[in-house]
């Protein structure tokens, strides 16, 4: 196999699972994930495969050898290395207690199954570490982009009654594809600071106008989605990016046409929908003395998943458990059935304990430091970063790290952010 079929095996993997993954349903039914599953760990392995077939040992760059003694006690004229990153350790210390915790499951298959998802993301994130190059990572957040663009058009016609998919059309609120408009949000606020990147680096005029427009469609169908926890996140990101466009100072002109393009979108926002922002946040709402149910909701479910954290505060109870163990916890008054804990932190508390929240957190910091703290707009780091801030914070009121379509393209954005140099 030469290089460049290998390459190119590893770019079309990743890119069929990015599309697909949005379009099956967020990728969060049985027959949705089972393919990209199969398709991912075919990856991972031909990427084990190729590297096990180099004349060299594999060895950890924190080693920092330089020559090994290779099969046969031969002399290696080279050595393949697997690239390490600074959240090796998190990583590493997060899998081995979920392992643990499937030990003390309450469910062991769920918890095996969860288990699945969770080594397919740490074995992508090690594969594009190591293995790909700016380019692909280019052609990859192209492909992002042009997804997001082409799932809020389909949103907007949904929305505007000029689509009927009753199959694929929730009730209640606009989500395109997903099931759930928050989830539908959580891939936009991934896909948006990408755009905004491309837009904002040097590019041909047309593709400059195509990207522009792809960005419109995705805020657009962003604030039609009508998330709030995603509304928050991504508008603290956005601002989180603006401060550090506005310290480079080589960057001047740069940060005028950025911030024209926010104001635009605030601008937007706040004519386009002030409606739907009125009613969703808006003080006639609270004036009305009208309950939220969604927040009421959200509130028991956190108590139940404070209480279910007490009694299993070691190891939790067990991956992937989360819907088995709450009912046990469930308080009064709580007449829906949870199936996550709709904060992302909370759940990782209830199934892997104290300790598994920590690492995450441990993990989360570091990533996120790293890409705003070396991120510029010479690189695609800060729009990553950007998107991997967003979403954490919406996981406070979500469980978009859940959603497999969000939390593989969670896991690529990582990995380009701890990556890039």
């Amino acid at each position: 196999m030469t290089e460049k079929i290998y390459k190119n095996i590893l770019w079309f993997g990743m890119a069929a699972i990015i599309v697909f993954s949005p379009i099956g349903k967020g990728a969060a039914r049985i027959w949705s994930i089972t393919p990209i599953l199969l398709v991912s760990y075919a990856l991972i392995f031909i990427w084990l495969w190729r590297i096990n077939n180099r004349d060299c040992f594999v060895v950890p760059p924190a080693a920092g050898l330089l020559a090994m003694t290779g099969r046969k006690g031969a002399a290696i004229d080279a050595v393949t290395r697997i690239r390490g990153t600074a959240i090796d350790i998190p990583i590493f210390l997060f899998g081995a207690l979920a392992i643990t915790s499937t030990f003390f499951s309450i469910y062991k298959h769920d918890s095996f199954y969860e288990l699945l998802k969770l080594f397919c993301y740490a074995g992508l994130y090690y594969l594009i570490v190591n293995e790909f190059d700016r380019d692909m990572v280019r052609r990859l957040l192209y492909i992002v982009i042009m997804t997001g663009a082409v799932l809020s058009a389909y949103g907007i016609l949904q929305y505007l009654n000029l689509c009927d998919h009753s199959w694929w059309d929730p009730e209640g609120f606009m989500a395109a594809t997903f099931v759930n408009h928050n989830h539908f949000s959580g891939y936009l606020e991934l896909a948006i600071p990408a755009a905004v990147i491309f837009v904002l680096k040097k590019h041909a005029l047309a593709f400059r106008l195509l990207i522009v427009s792809a960005l419109m469609i995705m805020v657009a169908a962003f604030v039609l989605a009508q998330s709030r926890g995603a509304w928050i996140g991504l508008s603290v990101s956005l601002l989180a990016m603006v401060f550090i466009v506005l310290r480079k100072r080589n960057n001047s002109m740069r940060s005028v046409i950025f911030l024209t393009l926010l104001a635009a979108a605030v601008i937007s926002l706040a004519y386009f929908g002030k409606d739907i922002i009125s009613e969703r946040i808006g003080p006639s709402a609270a004036s009305s003395g009208a309950e939220d149910a969604s927040f009421t909701t959200r509130l028991k479910i956190w108590q139940g998943s404070i209480d279910m954290i007490r009694h299993n505060f070691i190891f939790g109870t067990g991956i992937g458990t989360f819907a088995w163990g709450f009912p046990k916890y469930r308080p009064e008054g709580l007449n829906v059935m949870a199936n996550f804990a709709h904060n992302d932190y909370l759940q990782i508390a209830c199934e892997t304990g104290i300790l598994g929240l920590v690492i995450a957190l441990w993990l989360f910091v570091v990533v996120i430091k790293t890409g705003l703290s070396k991120g510029n707009l010479r690189s695609y780091r800060l729009g990553c970063s950007i998107g991997v801030l967003s979403l954490s914070l919406h996981a406070l009121s979500d469980f978009n790290f859940h959603i497999p379509a969000n939390m593989l393209l969670f896991t690529i954005y990582m990995a380009i952010i701890m990556k890039e140099r």
